[in-house]
């Protein structure tokens, strides 16, 4: 799978195992289908410096978090089905 342009920070799995979410020091957050298409579902820019942390909900498996590095202090909360972010 290629997607980031730097090296992948992070990877995790949704509880259900349906996606993938990746995080880069290319400040992006990258959705991956378990299709295991060429490209992301979704390519996520809102980060400001490399995404280091990931996490799904426990309690709804479209629900990611994703927080930046220092240069981005930011937690956000994702819709891994629209790509929208939630908080």
């Amino acid at each position: 799978l290629k997607g980031h342009k730097q090296e992948v920070c992070g990877l995790k799995w949704s509880e259900s195992c349906k996606q993938l979410a990746s995080g880069g020091n290319d400040n992006k957050l990258m959705i991956w289908s378990n299709g295991f298409t060429t490209q992301p579902e979704f390519k996520i820019s809102e980060h400001k410096a490399a995404v280091k942390a990931i996490a799904w909900s426990p309690h709804k498996d479209s629900v990611l978090v994703s927080g930046g590095g220092t240069a981005d202090r930011t937690i956000r909360v994702w819709n891994t089905q629209s790509g929208e972010q939630i908080k």
